[in-house]
């Protein structure tokens, strides 16, 4: 009966192969099918069997250098499929196998009801390794054939496009000052428009003046578009037709200025109204906001998904919230964000924590108190994870390669509970603003 019953085993199929979750590049799996029947040799249809897989190594009787359970589900038609190396380990390493020293034979024992009472065994041979698997464990190259008879050459190519316009040039030496030429005329005096306070400008080398273009003297208040001067406003600028525009420049070029405060700019690099302040204020000093995708966050007890941000704060501050962007979630979710310094999540020098618990969607805030304070100079990440064990999970937005996440100073890390460690996603980042008060003078975001 036991035979008949490994009949059903027979069909096995081995794939050395790289898989893959949506963030970073996981360990090496090899994938596994089983038909699975019970002890009258029927088919065992949509239901969960237990399933020891065992590495020997020299003969199908050889020492176990790694052994590992499942429980998967049959399907339909009683077909079982798991990855080896995905599953609970019960000894050995799958990654430490030195695939040169075989020859290698997997052991299978199989529980049809779903727990560890193994009824069902069987041994094959491992006829070959995945070269992924074999050159990442002791695998070796080949010593290199001889040189090929030179070729015929080939023809001509088409002429590729035009190369892009290179850069400009360095300005020139400055020319030798020519002849002084000679004195014009006079202008005429253009219009008045009030005593002491109309401009006086050139037009078409005539002087003319305009009447709401006013300066005055002795408040030394200036107005454009206005009939009378504001005696409260330093400057106003009075159109239905035009914008005031603020300097616009890289955050390179700000940081040549000599601020003062009450400066003012548009900050190109980050796209943000900046201010220079003298005093204390709230400021974002990190942040992405692309919304592309969602990762989900959640811990069943069997599997941990959690999510880490590494950041680089823009100007120095004390910590003062941490606010991310829910796409879904159940009901009074409870999280537990951590705050590490140090651009490994989970390593580094830990802050300390704080417990939230979401119940809207869109952005929720996290307030820190403000005794943590943050350096430019450092990388910093933060980890939000499931404050209990639940069958319940939250959606949290992120961005996903195309567009890329906007902070440049750090990336999203998404964790593997099989290893225990996290894996980068470079280009992308979690929806996420740091905030911070400041005390010091800085320039900060004016929205």
């Amino acid at each position: 009966m036991i035979s008949r019953i490994y009949k059903g085993l027979a069909l096995l199929f081995i794939f050395g192969t790289f898989i893959s979750n949506s963030l970073a590049q996981s360990p090496l799996l090899m994938s596994y099918q089983s038909v699975v029947r019970d002890a009258e040799g029927a088919l065992v249809k949509d239901h969960q069997v237990g399933v020891r897989i065992s590495l020997l190594q020299g003969a199908p009787d050889g020492e176990a250098v790694y052994v590992e359970r499942h429980t998967p589900n049959t399907n339909a038609n009683g077909l079982a499929t798991l990855a080896i190396g995905g599953g609970s380990p019960v000894s050995g390493a799958l990654d430490e196998i030195n695939w040169g020293e075989g020859p290698y034979f997997i052991m299978t024992e199989t529980d049809p009801e779903g727990g560890t009472a193994y009824s069902i065994s069987g041994v094959s041979q491992l006829l070959s390794v995945p070269y992924a698997m074999y050159a990442a464990n002791g695998g070796t190259q080949g010593p290199q054939g001889p040189e090929g008879p030179k070729g015929d050459p080939g023809d001509i190519g088409e002429t590729g496009p035009q190369g892009a316009k290179g850069d400009k040039g360095d300005k020139g030496d400055k020319g030798i000052p020519g002849d002084m030429g000679l004195q014009g005329n006079p202008g005429a005096p253009g219009p008045i428009g009030g005593a002491d306070k109309q401009i006086i400008f050139n037009d078409n080398n005539e002087a003319a003046g305009d009447p709401t273009f006013l300066f005055d003297k002795e408040t030394k208040h200036a107005t454009i578009g206005a009939s009378e001067v504001n005696p409260n406003a330093a400057l106003e600028v009075k159109s239905t037709s035009g914008a005031l525009l603020l300097p616009r420049m890289t955050t390179e070029q700000r940081n040549t200025l000599e601020p003062s405060e009450g400066m003012l700019i548009y900050n190109t690099d980050i796209q943000k109204f900046q201010g220079f302040v003298g005093d204390s204020g709230l400021t974002t000093i990190a942040f992405s906001e692309v919304s592309t995708s969602t990762y989900f966050i959640g811990n069943d007890g069997n599997n941990i998904d959690q999510v880490a941000q590494t950041f680089t704060p823009l100007f120095p501050g004390y910590l003062e919230s941490f606010e991310f962007n829910v796409s879904s979630l159940s009901p009074g979710y409870e999280l537990i964000i951590e705050l590490y310094e140090g651009n490994t999540p989970g390593t580094g020098f830990y802050f300390g924590e704080e417990e939230f618990t979401v119940n809207t969607l869109g952005w929720n805030k996290v307030t820190f108190p403000p005794t943590f304070l943050l350096s430019p100079d450092n990388v910093y990440h933060i980890i939000v994870r499931s404050a209990h064990v639940s069958s319940e999970f939250i959606g949290v937005l992120r961005s996903n390669g195309d567009p890329e996440g906007e902070h440049p100073g750090g990336s999203l890390f998404s964790y593997n509970s099989a290893t225990g460690s996290y894996f980068p996603a470079s280009v992308d980042d979690m929806d996420f603003k740091i905030n911070s008060v400041i005390n010091t003078q800085a320039w900060v975001n004016l929205h």
